[in-house]
């Protein structure tokens, strides 16, 4: 609600991991009377006007990713383990996440230190930093930048690794 005080035009897209969760999430909304609909509802034209879109479908986060301004990574405020960083990283989204990132520990400490994450420690600093970064567009461009450019020097950890292993298998 803070957000959409100094951004009316901010949609929160809400993606339960678990779509056991879909309609756990959506009574949470309706009791906190927030103005939401439900993608699975086909309601796109309706989201224009509420301030969260319950994405109680699959397949489509990297879509709405790819449109974003800015993205919280959930699970990451409680100590559950965070969920995939590097999704929004290679679409160029400014990132915020919390504290507990155990689930990818490695790829958070890579996109904080490469200035492609940002972490919150509560509702409150998650709130104040979205709306900085909606008011900030070339931070925005910057962030998301650092996020691409850390997932494109990053890529082929595969074929490394099969570089490696590749001689001890000819071995007799």
């Amino acid at each position: 609600r803070r957000v959409r005080a100094l951004h009316p035009e901010a949609l929160l897209v809400l993606a339960p991991r678990h779509p056991q969760r879909f309609a756990e999430v959506a009574a949470l909304l309706h009791q906190t009377g927030a103005s939401f609909v439900r993608r699975s509802q086909g309601a796109a034209a309706a989201a224009q006007t509420c301030a969260v879109l319950l994405l109680d479908s699959l397949g489509e986060l990297l879509d709405f990713y790819a449109a974003a301004d800015v993205a919280f990574v959930g699970g990451s405020l409680v100590p559950i383990g965070g969920h995939n960083l590097l999704e929004p990283a290679a679409l160029g989204v400014p990132i915020l996440t919390g504290p507990y990132n155990s689930n990818g520990e490695e790829i958070a400490r890579l996109l904080i230190a490469g200035g492609a994450a940002e972490v919150v420690r509560d509702a409150a600093t998650l709130g104040a930093r979205v709306s900085a970064l909606l008011a900030n567009p070339q931070a925005r461009v910057r962030i998301g930048a650092q996020g691409r450019a850390s997932v494109d020097s990053n890529r082929g950890a595969l074929g490394k690794l099969l570089g490696l292993i590749e001689p001890l298998l000819n071995e007799p």
